[in-house]
């Protein structure tokens, strides 16, 4: 009797195994997206994000044989993600219920950790009833763009993090397929720069068709320097560049707040000398206003902030997708002003206080109504009129009339690097409590330093001129009624600023229950020099 119950245990078994088709990692009709790396067993997945796809038939159940625990997030047939801890390697059963036809099953599956050390999807097989198989896929695997950073790439702090980040709903807008290389507190000095090359794809034909690239904020926590971040991004890009085709498109996102904007524009601004024509800087500063509509933290966007980055992302991914020797869009024009002129609310959301305004009575005269807690200290909350101004030449106007509640509040021309609210500046400008007063702030979120003040009230003409090439501003006056041509300097101010930055008029009434207004007359930007090669700095409201 033992003998014959042992030989119906072993046919039972025997007749469970031979009911059950294995499919082999190695399958040629399974698509793999991201890095993997082969092994003699398996295929691991190198990066959190990375999946793979396959079309299934003839079955109506589908396991999973992995060499490891991991994390991973699984969709038949285009359903809702439904996310999976695994913690054992017997073979995950994905629909336990059976599924309710034969197929055809579109399955995909995504490593989800962000953990380094749990990143990897092994993948020995997949298995199948009997008479189920792999069917070659219908369509080819749509443009690949890779996404590389930190948390910001990865969602981290979002409600499903990689599923509501940016670079998740940036490629689902598009329909793309997509991959990341990222990880926590991310930096690209001695961090992006080393392990990006660790892993390659799969296949050399699976090169992406797109980077885009968000870092910069841990390297200013670490504090390493402006010079060494850029001659660490050259060297990173070149070698990227030398893994893509050659008029693969690679976007250079600046962080949200301006961390390391300037090196990452000059670095962009250094590829394109060196050849390179298909690198772009993209300016994102002015995309997602601080505070807790689009914030989850300092570091963080919730999942609000990632959808608006995904949207102001897409189309310029998009022009280079279906039209790829068109220019990239900048902003819309305004159609309440003349000209290239632009007008944002600058700050963080708790002080701006009431909506600015302006009206152009002309294309040299304005009115803007202003609040805002105040330009000064480490952040700035104020009306804004801008133009885009690069490399050098002059900003003036004459400030005729200000109208203020606050001693503290101020009316006058600014230059700044970029639309955050800590950017580095230099404005010169009236207040009751100063007069004429020249201010800077050299770095990004560092405070503001007063260089000089003199007693005085409008109507007076202000003008900043820029020398790029010394990296030095000079500050001068005029008083409205002088009838000579003469200026009177009253500062000369060294201040190293990208060369792509922003010039305009400000207003602040630094109370932000209140709005303060101010009329300038006789505006002008003048641009006194041009560089050769193609302006690549982007800004889209």
């Amino acid at each position: 009797m033992k003998l014959v119950h042992i030989l119906l245990l072993y046919y039972t078994f025997a007749t469970v195994v031979y009911a059950n088709k294995v499919i082999s990692f190695r399958d040629p009709h399974i698509q793999y997206i991201g890095r993997w790396h082969n092994t003699t067993k398996d295929i691991q997945s190198g990066w959190p994000g990375a999946y793979f796809k396959v079309t299934l038939q003839q079955t109506r159940f589908i396991k999973l044989q992995l060499g490891q625990s991991t994390s991973l997030s699984v969709t038949i047939n285009n359903q809702q993600f439904q996310f999976v801890n695994i913690s054992t390697t017997i073979p995950l059963d994905l629909v336990p219920q059976g599924l309710v036809d034969d197929g055809p099953h579109e399955l995909s599956v995504v490593a989800t950790s962000i953990d380094p050390s749990q990143v990897h999807i092994c993948l020995s097989s997949i298995i199948l009833d009997d008479t189920g198989s792999t069917i070659p896929p219908t369509k080819p695997v749509n443009p690949l763009v890779e996404f590389v950073g930190h948390d910001l790439t990865l969602g981290v702090e979002s409600s499903r993090t990689l599923f509501t980040s940016f670079a998740w709903v940036t490629s689902k807008i598009l329909g793309l397929e997509h991959t990341y290389v990222a990880y926590r507190n991310a930096t690209l000095i001695e961090g992006i720069d080393r392990k990006y090359f660790d892993w390659t794809l799969v296949e050399k034909d699976s090169s992406p068709w797109s980077v885009v690239v968000l870092l910069g904020a841990n390297d200013a926590r670490f504090a390493y320097s402006s010079d060494h971040y850029r001659e660490s991004l050259n060297a990173f890009l070149t070698k990227i560049r030398k893994t893509l085709y050659e008029t693969a498109p690679i976007f250079i996102l600046s962080e949200p707040l301006g961390d390391m904007f300037r090196p990452s524009q000059q670095s962009v601004i250094d590829m394109v000398h060196a050849g390179d024509q298909h690198i772009y800087f993209i300016d994102t500063t002015g995309w997602i206003r601080y505070g807790p509509n689009l914030y989850k933290d300092n570091h963080h966007l919730n999942d609000a902030g990632h959808e608006l980055l995904a949207k102001k992302l897409a189309p310029l991914l998009e022009t280079k997708l279906t039209h790829p020797r068109d220019p990239l869009p900048g902003p819309p024009p305004n159609p309440n002003l003349p000209g290239d002129w632009h007008t944002v609310d600058v700050g963080q959301e708790n002080r701006i206080g009431l909506p600015g305004t302006v009206s152009a009575d002309s294309s040299t005269t304005f009115t803007l109504w202003g609040s805002g807690a105040d330009i000064d200290n480490d952040r700035d909350a104020f009306r804004f009129v801008y133009q885009p101004f690069s490399s050098q030449g002059m900003l003036e106007a004459t400030v005729r009339s200000h109208s203020a509640f606050a001693k503290c509040a101020k009316a006058g021309i600014m230059v700044r690097e970029h639309l955050g609210h800590g950017s580095p500046l230099i404005m010169l400008g009236i207040s009751p409590a100063e007069g004429i007063f020249v201010q800077v702030r050299y770095d990004n979120f560092n405070s503001t330093k007063l260089i000089k003040k003199m007693r005085a009230s409008p109507p007076y003409r202000l003008r900043l001129i820029r020398h790029k090439d010394r990296d030095l501003f000079e500050a001068q006056i005029q008083h409205a009624d002088t009838v000579s041509d003469s200026w009177e300097t009253l500062a000369t101010v060294p201040l190293v600023l990208a060369r792509d930055v922003y010039a305009g008029l400000a207003v602040t009434s630094c109370d932000t229950s209140v709005v303060s207004v101010a009329k300038f007359t006789e505006v002008g930007l003048c641009h006194s020099s041009f560089t050769v090669d193609t302006v690549r700095f982007i800004d889209q409201q």
